[in-house]
């Protein structure tokens, strides 16, 4: 299972620079406000406390505001999770399983979908803190919400661009999602955030749970 399905290190850097916690989430809004859409490649990386890879899958992810997403794992951990904004589905292919959602049942268990939602949410939801060093700064998100499943959320901007998102989860994991081939606010088709389940596939409906 992982870790999107799951909720889905900040680094001490020397020498670099911390903001105010009001300046830290202007500057996060400012950063998600400016792009309608995200496009890019990943590769995600899950360790334990002690720093050993535990699963390494590759994928491509795509959202748009607002609240529609697409993230799509290759084999063997193949995955399909996709929302048009109103609904979540999740298809485990190897389970040939769909689980559908409600975009309202705690988006912050897929921190992926904070980057094409209502930005603005992040204020009552995290605190925040930004860290800057030459070109690269990071924005660490903490839940207010003790139970959500992770402990910490990360966004990397490297040259004004995306360049990763890093998860601390509760159980003392790292979950690294590194970035490639990104666009942003290209013309996407219009199947992108559409799904239709396969036949046969077994269907949990989960808009009613709370």
């Amino acid at each position: 299972m992982t870790l999107l399905r799951k909720w889905l290190i900040a680094l001490c850097v020397p020498f670099s620079t911390h903001t105010m916690a009001t300046d830290a989430v202007d500057s996060l809004l400012q950063q998600l406000q400016s792009m309608d859409n995200f496009q890019a490649m990943f590769v995600q990386t899950t360790r334990d406390p002690t720093g050993a890879v535990l699963q390494q899958m590759r994928g491509e992810l795509i959202v748009e505001r607002p609240g529609k997403m697409r993230w799509e794992t290759e084999e063997p951990f193949a995955q399909l999770v996709v929302s048009d904004g109103t609904l979540l589905w999740i298809y485990d292919t190897d389970l040939e399983q769909v689980t559908i959602r409600s975009m309202g049942q705690r988006i912050q268990e897929t921190p992926a979908l904070l980057l094409s939602g209502d930005a603005s949410e992040i204020r009552d939801g995290f605190t925040v803190s930004m860290t800057k060093m030459d070109d690269v700064v990071r924005y660490r998100l903490t839940p207010n919400d003790n139970s959500q499943l992770f402990e910490a959320l990360q966004f990397s901007y490297r040259a004004q661009r995306l360049s990763a998102m890093t998860i601390d989860d509760a159980t003392g994991q790292v979950t690294e999602i590194t970035f490639r081939q990104q666009t942003v606010n290209a013309t996407l088709p219009e199947h992108t955030f559409l799904f239709e389940v396969p036949e046969g596939v077994d269907i949990i409906d989960a808009r009613n749970a709370r």
